[in-house]
């Protein structure tokens, strides 16, 4: 059989739609840690309801994994915990700590725990 090219796991997955940054009204990003980074999979269907029932199926899992994970949380409890949404994306020009190479235009995405940032949107 085949290697997988990656495996996401549930505990560290997040998905939200995105249809802007992907250029489709069906996108989802999908977010998940490997070897300590974050990486992103941006993916579409062209039909609708498909892309929302990964989205939901991906939350039904989250749930579950958070369900076995905190056994004494209440559901109004892990729900928030479901998916992540981003409170800021946008461009911003960085630099080095030492300040001594140019600045360099990157993409930034913040969310509820991280500032991230990457060399573009996609």
């Amino acid at each position: 059989a085949k290697e997988p090219k990656a495996i996401m796991k549930i505990e560290h997955l997040n998905a939200t739609f995105q249809p802007a940054k992907i250029g489709n009204p069906h996108g989802l990003q999908i977010t998940y840690l490997k070897d300590n980074s974050t990486r992103n999979i941006f993916v579409y269907h062209e039909d609708g309801k498909e892309i929302v029932d990964w989205f939901n199926a991906i939350r039904a899992a989250r749930f579950h994994y958070l369900q076995v994970a905190f056994p004494g949380a209440s559901d109004v409890d892990l729900v928030p915990k479901l998916s992540r949404n981003y409170l800021k994306e946008g461009y911003m020009e960085k630099t080095g700590p030492k300040q001594t190479e140019g600045f360099k235009k990157r993409w930034f995405t913040m969310d509820d725990r991280r500032l991230m940032y990457f060399k573009d949107p996609l």
